[in-house]
């Protein structure tokens, strides 16, 4: 599964990441973007990923600033 890692990146940076890495990968899904715990962060991934009708989910409960990206 590809990744993106989030970690250290500014929001504003990260806008046209997700939208970047989505639009190459949407013929590979499932992706996993890893937020880390910003609040924030996973604003901006969620709100991307509602825009492509996509979902996103943590990859598992004892880690959610990784969402995995399906459709």
């Amino acid at each position: 599964m590809k990744s993106l890692d989030l970690h250290g990146i500014s929001h504003e940076s990260a806008k046209v990441l997700v939208v970047t890495f989505i639009d190459s990968n949407l013929d590979k899904l499932p992706i996993e973007i890893i937020t880390g715990n910003s609040n924030y962060m996973k604003k901006i991934v969620l709100d991307i990923v509602n825009k492509y009708d996509l979902k996103a989910s943590p990859k598992n409960y004892y880690n959610l600033g990784c969402l995995v990206i399906n459709n």
